[in-house]
């Protein structure tokens, strides 16, 4: 048999929840997005208060690797659609908002994306323990795609002191 040459693209995600059955809508999320790409590890589940605005509803983060022969923004379109299929509302005010669903792309390969859509490595990555801490358990010490850092050095320098805790699902 002839052995394929194909070259998976590999990202981080992170998916969101602060609506509903949480750890559900992200594992539902989950399931949908293997029709079309490869998860190949999770992150545990964490929670932590809603960050950038106010809330009464805390958030389910988790964060994934994963492989796809899709472009950045043809994930990101897909993506789109399947937050939107699970039951997120589009944004009509200016800045955040409790949502059922949220995907974002941390990194995609060790690439550097500046387009009106995406920005690729995610531009908060660094300020937010919510991302870093589901991001030490997938890189451990590796430096972390795109960004030449580990996940320890951004929690050391990261300025947000708000907890963020690990849940148990």
């Amino acid at each position: 048999m002839k052995k394929s040459n194909t070259n998976y693209n590999k990202a981080c995600l992170l998916l969101g929840s602060n609506l509903g059955n949480k750890t559900q809508n992200i594992i539902k999320a989950e399931n949908e997005m293997s029709l079309f790409l490869k998860i190949i590890k999770y992150s545990s589940f964490f929670e932590s208060k809603p960050w950038g605005y106010e809330s009464k509803n805390s958030f389910i983060n988790r964060a994934l690797l994963v492989e796809s022969l899709d472009s950045p923004l043809d994930l990101l379109d897909k993506f789109q659609y399947l937050e939107k299929k699970i039951g997120r509302v589009e944004n009509t005010k200016k800045g955040y908002q409790d949502r059922l669903i949220d995907i974002d792309i941390l990194t995609f390969n060790e690439e550097c994306i500046l387009h009106p859509r995406l920005i690729i490595p995610h531009p908060r990555i660094a300020e937010r323990k919510f991302t870093i801490l589901p991001l030490l358990e997938l890189y451990n010490e590796l430096k972390i795609p795109g960004i030449n850092l580990s996940a320890n050095q951004l929690l050391k320098n990261c300025k947000d002191k708000s907890e963020v805790k690990k849940i148990n699902v």
